[in-house]
């Protein structure tokens, strides 16, 4: 303990202070102030997600972003890329002044984590998907409005899609029974939690074609609570994973993906007819076809032309033979 300094103690140091007589050490207060152990902290927006965990999450999401990079273009029919953006930290009442309006927002329910997520496309997303699914090139308005009856439908469909992406991304973490609750266009009305409570909110930039709009999806810090560990855990087995193990797991995608059943389909000839010569056709009615009874024909593999081949039999069943390999297919 340190010693207690006797009054004429304390005369004789103030005196000395008010004379000049005592230096006091500038390099200790300077060291005092600027400390490395001294942060700034806001006690109105606590951050509650460590840097390991917003890698997890991150993680977590970039697979997200792939599936749907998957998923949406057969279904569209145009180049889909989903880029992730940001993964922020920020109170559920700032999220919801950010938004736009008009905008689509989707209350989920996220079984069996406790609580409800959102997930808000912005017009500059939904417009060029609900055009395209209707025949459209894909274009955007150029002065956002609420949505029909028809194309809330077509935008349900989408978000059904969006779930299941988001339920194969998580499916190694937790098993996740997503529902929509509601969908709205004014985010003014949607409170998941009090405007006080921290989220988490993940952007993307959604690229449909030559069209750009954005994707953001907004989760309770709270919801997330139960899975923090698991993620941030997760994220450092992954990144120590040893060179047997990999290779193990390689082999493993290997044989599952050479044991996976394709069709074969042998394209004897094409035909074009017009839909009133479609409309006449009657049993016993010849169809000429473009090919040749001598030529070889072309051979799909899962719907891409892979080979050309010769038709003949074999025994009692049709068969044809392999010739050559299209290798500028």
């Amino acid at each position: 303990m340190a010693d207690i300094l006797s009054q004429d103690e304390v005369d004789i140091l103030l005196s000395a202070v008010a004379d000049g007589d005592l230096d006091i050490d500038m390099d200790m207060t300077a060291t005092a102030t600027d400390s490395p152990m001294l942060t700034t902290y806001d006690f109105r927006r606590p951050e509650r997600v460590s840097k390991e965990q917003l890698k997890g999450l991150q993680s977590l999401f970039e697979a997200f972003s792939r599936e749907i990079g998957i998923l949406l273009p057969p279904f569209l029919r145009t180049v889909v890329r989903v880029d992730l953006v940001s993964i922020d930290q920020l109170t559920y009442d700032e999220f919801i002044l950010s938004v736009s309006r008009p905008t689509s927002m989707s209350i989920l329910d996220m079984e069996p984590l406790d609580g409800r997520a959102v997930l808000e496309m912005g017009p500059g997303m939904v417009f060029p998907i609900v055009d395209r699914v209707l025949g459209g090139k894909g274009v955007t308005l150029a002065q956002p409005r609420e949505l029909t009856e028809i194309e809330e439908r077509i935008v349900y469909r989408i978000i059904l899609m969006i779930l299941d992406s988001w339920k194969r991304a998580w499916s190694h973490l937790i098993d996740l029974d997503m529902k929509v609750i509601n969908q709205e266009s004014d985010p003014l009305i949607v409170q998941i939690v009090a405007g006080s409570e921290m989220v988490v909110l993940v952007g993307y930039e959604i690229y449909i074609g030559e069209s750009v709009g954005s994707m953001n999806m907004c989760i309770p810090l709270m919801v997330l609570t139960p899975i923090l560990d698991q993620i941030s855990s997760q994220t450092g087995f992954q990144r120590t994973m040893s060179p047997e193990l990999a290779e193990k797991t390689r082999n493993a995608l290997e044989d599952f993906i050479v044991k996976t059943e394709v069709p074969i389909e042998p394209i004897l000839g094409e035909a074009t007819i017009s839909l009133n010569d479609l409309a006449q056709l009657q049993v016993g009615d010849v169809v000429g076809l473009d090919s040749k009874a001598d030529e070889p024909i072309k051979v799909n593999v899962g719907g891409l032309p892979r080979f050309t081949a010769q038709p003949g039999r074999r025994g009692e069943q049709s068969s044809v033979q392999i010739i050559s390999l299209l290798t500028d297919q």
